[in-house]
């Protein structure tokens, strides 16, 4: 069978064992089609998509869920209760959950600002961050290339006596250039 896209993957060795949350940058609807492949450790790798435009057809509400997508609805910088909820429900039960801290597509520029969710849920779960970097998925042709680079996974354990926000902010920076480092890397 002939391959369609030439798919380059450095940093397996990287993957922490389960419970964690994936951070990837986000160039296209389909990234996590070339994201969870490398992560088989886990049956399911649970991925947040935005309910508005995600969820917003009756075919994909029925089908998403089968297939470990679930809704969350972000207001004004803050995830909705249901959304948090089976964050750490996934985490708590040993699983992994894929999230685009960038909050919506780069589209191939430069990596977004990171939103500061994933740094609370790392660390009120007390789970690593494995950061993903995708180039190549924002102009996606046959025969085209796509590199994933998986970087060594970042514990949430900024000091104690940290105010939350800070230790927050120190986690979701680690996170911003892990995945920028990884995309500089694919540069060269």
């Amino acid at each position: 069978m002939p391959k369609i896209f030439r798919v380059t993957v450095s940093g397996l060795g990287n993957i922490p064992p389960p419970p964690f949350i994936i951070a990837a940058n986000h160039q296209a609807w389909f990234d996590p089609a070339f994201i969870i492949p490398f992560f088989l450790e886990s049956p399911v790798i649970y991925t947040m998509a935005k309910r508005e435009t995600v969820f917003n057809r009756a075919w994909k509400r029925r089908l998403l869920p089968l297939i470990g997508v679930f809704p969350i609805s972000p207001h004004q910088g803050h995830l909705d209760e249901g959304g948090r909820r089976t964050v750490y429900q996934v985490l708590a039960r040993g699983g992994i959950v894929l999230m685009f801290p960038e909050g919506r597509y780069s589209r191939g520029r430069a990596l977004r600002p990171l939103k500061v969710g994933i740094g609370h849920f790392a660390l009120q779960a007390g789970v690593p961050i494995c950061p993903v970097a995708v180039r190549g998925t924002d102009v996606l042709r046959p025969f085209s290339r796509v590199d994933i680079s998986i970087g060594p996974p970042i514990q949430p354990d900024p000091p104690a006596w940290w105010s939350l926000s800070r230790r927050v902010g120190e986690v979701v920076e680690r996170v911003q250039h892990a995945i920028a480092s990884g995309l500089e890397r694919r540069r060269r």
